[in-house]
């Protein structure tokens, strides 16, 4: 019998287990205690992560609009500041640019935004004069001048401020392509 493992060691004050039992419960108990820790920590970060996506969602869904704050909400309501200007279209464009060598075109329809209170009348009577200003310009440019978005902001500023030279000082507070066509 002194063969089998276990076997002629003394089980006094062990409650009949002898030492490799005891190892092996032990073994059992601590893998216990460590499943149960790791069940807590990830029971822990479930709850964290559920009241972030709670508190996200009010946020951004029932959260007041502030005047500071970069999140999105109801549009504001139009005030007579924010409110857009008469606009007026003008016939489209289409002309020559200034590159040598090769031509090159551009056509290009162009609406523009007076201030409020502007006198659209007087727009209207001025028409031949503020088509050829942006004539002018148009034929100024070369293909590779309004081809990139640089070009085409800085030449949406030029036209504002030759119909602002017209018009008067402020009247015209934006310049909008509604077909672009550089060819």
């Amino acid at each position: 019998m002194a063969d089998r493992p276990g076997v002629g060691k003394s089980r006094e004050g062990t409650g009949g287990i002898d030492e490799d039992e005891m190892s092996a419960v032990s073994q059992i108990k601590s893998a216990k205690k460590k499943g149960g820790a790791k069940k807590i920590i990830f029971i822990l970060i479930l709850v964290i992560f559920i009241l972030g996506g709670g508190f996200a969602a009010y946020h951004f869904l029932f959260a007041k609009n502030d005047k500071n704050s970069k999140t999105f909400g109801k549009p504001a309501a139009f005030s007579p500041q924010t409110a857009p200007g008469p606009m007026m279209s003008l016939k489209p464009f289409l002309t020559n640019l200034a590159d040598r060598g090769a031509t090159s075109y551009i056509k290009v329809s162009i609406s523009i935004e007076l201030k409020q209170g502007a006198n659209a009348g007087l727009f209207k009577k001025l028409i031949p004069e503020i088509r050829n200003n942006i004539i002018m310009i148009l034929n100024s440019k070369t293909s590779r001048d309004v081809k990139n978005p640089e070009g085409i902001i800085s030449l949406r500023h030029q036209i504002a401020r030759s119909l602002n030279r017209i018009l008067g000082s402020g009247t015209v507070i934006g310049v909008y392509f509604n077909n672009y066509l550089v060819q």
